[in-house]
Parts: C-alpha cells; structure tokens; sequence
C-alpha cells in the first residue's frame, strides 16, 4: 500500500515524513526535486509514475522549484490513484495565511523570488497566484476524493497521529510518534 501526501508544502510535510518514517515506513521526501522531476519524466514517457520509486510506502513533498519551472505532485494525484488502487491520500492543510507567511519565509525569500521568476509578476502577484492555486487545488480534490475511503484531510494544527493510525488501519502505528518537526513562527 502507498500513501500519498497531496497538500503543499509548508503544511507539515516533514512532520507526516517523520511520522511515516518512526513507524517503519519507507518515506521519501523531496529527494532534492528529483521526485518531482521522475514523476514528470515517468508521465512524459508512459511509464508508471513511481518508476524509479517503487520501493517507497509514504511519499511527500513531491514538488521542484526552480527559476525556470515548476514540477508539482497537483496534476498526478488523480493518475497515482488510478494507476496504485488501493492507495492512500493525505490533503495536510493549514489556514492559507499562515502557509502564505510561512512560504514568504521559506529560503529566507528564496522561494517567493523563484515564483516570482516563473511567473513573471512581484509579491503581490505570487501571493494571488498562490492564494487562487491554494483554493483550486483544495477544491478539486475534495471533489475528486469525496466520499472516499482513501481520503483523509489533515489540519496539521488540530490533527494528530491517532486520526492516521485510524485512517491507515496499522493497529502497530504509534501515533505519539507524530510531532510538528521543522515548525516556522507562522
């Protein structure tokens, strides 16, 4: 069984990573970009997504941002569940303001001035951009999951590892091994 994390970054991605890995999961997280652009290349060329990946269980942070593109799990989630039934998916979620501040913060502004680079627009235009990509993404795979047993949406700021071990079904999962790992001051 795989589990996929499907919300954005700066929503406890390397907490859900952390937590996957205390309990004997085989997580991979961002690997440097190179999930993200495996994913891509895999899609380009037919393959299945996770080729070059099968081995993991818990995959999060399946993003690349570079001055140039942007490669983001958002386009796959509906074809990782078709092509791996069976599968889990995780929506982590926090309130947007507070993923806004914290992706402004992320690299110290290196990340808001990539985004700014790809789409070619200040702050206030990356902030909309992100605001309106947040919502639609929210939006879509709500729809897409709803009423799905596969499907669980994670507040990661009222939620805690025993609403995961419910939704896996791993009586052995501890869920006192999920902490906030890496929290930012928003």
């Amino acid at each position: 069984m795989k589990v996929f994390q499907i919300g954005f970054n700066k929503c406890g991605t390397t907490s859900l990573n952390h937590f996957f890995l205390r309990n004997g999961y085989k997580a991979i997280h961002w690997d440097h970009g190179n999930l993200a652009l495996q994913i891509e290349d895999n899609y380009l060329h037919g393959r299945p997504l996770l080729s070059g990946y099968e081995d993991f269980d818990f995959f999060s942070d399946m993003e690349l941002v570079s001055s140039r593109c942007l490669y983001a799990f958002e386009k796959y989630y509906q074809e990782l569940d078709r092509q791996y039934p069976g599968s889990l998916f995780i929506l982590n979620t926090r309130p947007v303001d507070k993923w806004i501040k914290s992706r402004l913060n992320h690299g110290d502004g290196s990340y808001l001035r990539r985004f700014e680079q790809i789409y070619s627009c200040n702050r206030e235009g990356v902030i909309d951009r992100w605001k309106y990509e947040w919502y639609k993404h929210h939006s879509n795979v709500l729809q897409y999951f709803y009423g799905c047993e596969n499907f669980l949406l994670f507040d990661i700021e009222n939620d805690d590892g025993s609403k995961i071990k419910k939704f896996t079904g791993c009586s052995k999962m501890q869920a006192s091994f999920y902490r906030h790992d890496h929290r930012t001051s928003c």
